[in-house]
């Protein structure tokens, strides 16, 4: 029998890398990496074949499709920064043409918006969000809210690490999200927040402790959880271990949400990134994710919380999902024609027990009481 082929496009990238990582955990799979330029460093593994090719051209990305039996897309932004509205779909149309299933780690609301309405001819599975946001949000807050009577609040917080160095894609996205206005629910209420906004302190399991985390720019939780539980409340929060960083960003969130300026935030990427690499060499390698699901059962107030932390290459936890789903497609066990329900496809004792396969550990809390290993 031979090796699956699996297309990655954007997988010489910082989140490319790790997916493509993930994927040659499997001996029976070799992986064709599609990016604009070679991969630097080059990958060292001989079942892994660099292609020229670029996301935005669905015709070339077809004549890459013969032998696929996936296409992983993290070839980031996600979002719309052209001004014309256009989202980078051109890997989602080429796996709907050729009929081969599709995953992507996009975040984006308006992508997935988007991506959809491709779906809809699709005749293989669509797997869009398959990242932290929304894909791992999906799967965790659907188990924590199971027997609730009514969700209150959903709260995500990430922690990413630092000693990693994010390629310009996540900056872009960052600096352009930063200060812009969008619509989230507070308490049942349609409310206009801003990117990088809402500071709070919040404890991580360890080894990451306490941070100072940010209401993240508008991304695709917002339409999923509602749909899925109604939350009176929806927020996706970050922040790196450095207090004075986050605070940095907050303070030029805030300028542009009151000022409108700067317009082209992106212009100051190549600025940030550089503070990043710098502060990176004294950074942590650790990282981590939690949700929390408030509520109400049987009449009473209740919280439940899972988190998951990495001591190593923490920056990898957003990259899983993806792993995990093309897993899923080369057992047999996602079918789905065309779009899948992000809460659908992976029960939770199969979430847990591929993340803990991949080094995660687990941890879970219960009505604001601290964070303890979870035990099957």
């Amino acid at each position: 029998m031979g090796e699956s082929n699996i297309v990655v496009v954007g997988g010489s990238g910082f989140y490319g890398r790790y997916v493509v990582a993930d994927l040659l955990r499997r001996p029976d799979v070799r992986v064709t990496v599609v990016s604009r330029r070679p991969p630097h460093p080059a990958f060292a593994s001989d079942r892994i074949r660099w292609v020229s090719g670029d996301r935005d051209d669905p015709e070339r990305l077809g004549d890459l499709l013969g032998d696929a039996v996936a296409v992983v897309h993290c070839a980031g932004p996600f979002q719309a920064m052209d001004g014309a509205g256009t989202h980078p779909l051109g890997p989602l149309r080429a796996a709907v043409a050729a009929g081969v299933p599709y995953v992507d780690i996009c975040e984006d609301r308006g992508f997935l918006r988007a991506a959809a309405t491709v779906a809809r001819s699709a005749t293989a599975p669509v797997l869009t969000g398959a990242s932290v946001v929304p894909g791992l949000q999906a799967l965790i807050v659907h188990d924590l809210a199971h027997g609730m009577d009514r969700v209150d609040g959903v709260l995500c917080c990430a922690a990413p690490d630092t000693r990693r160095h994010r390629g310009p894609a996540m900056f872009e996205a960052m600096m352009h999200g930063a200060g812009l206005p969008f619509t989230a629910p507070r308490g049942g209420v349609p409310t206009v927040v801003h990117g990088w906004s809402e500071p709070e302190w919040t404890v991580f399991p360890p080894p990451v402790g306490r941070r100072l985390v940010h209401q993240v720019y508008e991304m695709a939780d917002l339409d999923v959880l509602a749909e899925l539980c109604d939350a009176r409340t929806i927020a996706f929060k970050a922040g790196t271990e450095f207090t004075v960083v986050n605070r940095a960003l907050g303070l030029f969130a805030a300028l542009r949400a009151r000022t409108g300026r700067p317009r082209a935030a992106r212009r100051w990427t190549p600025l940030v990134r550089a503070v990043s690499w710098l502060v990176g060499r004294v950074g942590d390698e650790a990282g981590g994710f939690t949700v929390t699901v408030s509520g109400e059962c049987g009449g009473l107030p209740v919280t439940r919380r899972l988190g998951m932390t990495a001591r190593q290459d923490g920056g990898r936890i957003p990259s899983l999902l993806a792993g995990i789903a093309v897993d899923h497609l080369l057992a047999g066990r996602l079918r789905t024609t065309g779009l899948v329900p992000l809460h659908s496809w992976l029960a939770p004792h199969e979430l847990r027990a591929a993340l803990r396969d991949r080094g995660i550990a687990l941890w879970r809390s219960d009505d604001e009481d601290g964070w303890r290993p979870w035990e099957e």
